[in-house]
């Protein structure tokens, strides 16, 4: 039986990317070679019991028997003796392989938690892709009871793409679910400044233009010296009872684009990092950005 995944690449993946990359022929366009699961031991691996449980991990995981990794060196810092056992190892391909990827990106990724994404800087000039696993108990074979010893793993995926674009495209439309560099991601103007700080101010504004004619007019009379002193003193205490937001001067200079209070231009009501965006983008008439 054709695995789900292989079957979406032959029918819809390998179309998109001979589209997207320009290419003559559908055998340029880049595909999976061989995935490989490594899990290393360090010290435990030197305890069979543990070695043996690891191998049965590894396994169920990949539905393939791992080989068992050896020391190609001494090194007395890392406490390594060169043949000893270090970790252990799988080479997946052809259909294990598909179906390995498909139970990864829809099933034991989304189970990590606070996931927030794959970095894309996994990649190497070759366009192979490498990523790590802080638990392997993410993959549903496991039996979270039976395991000894939560462990990590490295899981490497080899691809024929010639540059890091082709593989990062190619792993894409397989769902690999990967983050966004902030050079991709647009302004979110909307957290620029708190939403209740902006509500407040907009508060302040209603109290101002509700209280305007009434605060003028008890003014007038405080200023008028013509007048009897009980009234203009009567002027006075009534002013103090209204409330204190209603005064013009507790209004807040904010950007009415972002919401920012800071470097906001009176004469635009925008701040300089919302009038530097619009000016680059040329939404505003006569201005252009400098270069230097």
């Amino acid at each position: 039986m054709i695995p789900r995944l292989k079957d979406h690449y032959d029918k819809v993946i390998v179309v998109n990317l001979q589209n997207k990359f320009s290419m003559k022929n559908k055998l340029m366009v880049p595909k999976i070679l061989k995935v490989v699961l490594n899990m290393g031991l360090g010290a435990d691996a030197n305890d069979k019991k543990k070695l043996q449980n690891c191998i049965e991990d590894m396994s169920l995981i990949s539905g393939q028997k791992p080989v068992v990794t050896k020391f190609k060196k001494s090194i007395s810092n890392f406490k390594t003796r060169k043949g000893t056992a270090a970790g252990a190892k799988v080479t997946l391909r052809k259909n294990k392989m598909y179906e390995f990827i498909d139970r990864l990106v829809n099933i034991a990724l989304p189970r990590i938690k606070d996931f927030q994404g794959l970095s894309v800087n996994g990649f190497d000039k070759s366009g192979n892709y490498t990523f790590g696993i802080k638990e392997h108990i993410i993959f549903p074979e496991i039996n979270f009871d039976k395991v000894d010893r939560i462990r990590g793993m490295d899981i490497t995926i080899e691809t024929s793409g010639k540059d890091r674009e082709s593989a990062l495209a190619l792993l894409e439309a397989m769902n690999f679910p990967f983050i966004k560099s902030k050079k991709e991601k647009e302004i979110n103007w909307e957290t620029m400044a708190k939403t209740s700080a902006i509500q407040r101010n907009l508060k302040v504004i209603r109290l101002v233009n509700k209280f305007s004619k009434k605060r003028k007019k008890l003014k007038k009379i405080i200023k008028n010296r013509k007048l009897p002193l009980d009234e203009r003193f009567n002027a006075q205490l009534k002013l103090a009872k209204l409330p204190r937001n209603s005064a013009k001067i507790r209004i807040r200079n904010r950007c009415e684009m972002t919401g920012r209070p800071r470097g906001v231009y009176r004469k635009f009501k925008i701040s300089r990092i919302a009038l530097r965006e619009l000016a680059s983008k040329g939404i505003i008439p006569g201005m252009t950005k400098s270069s230097w």
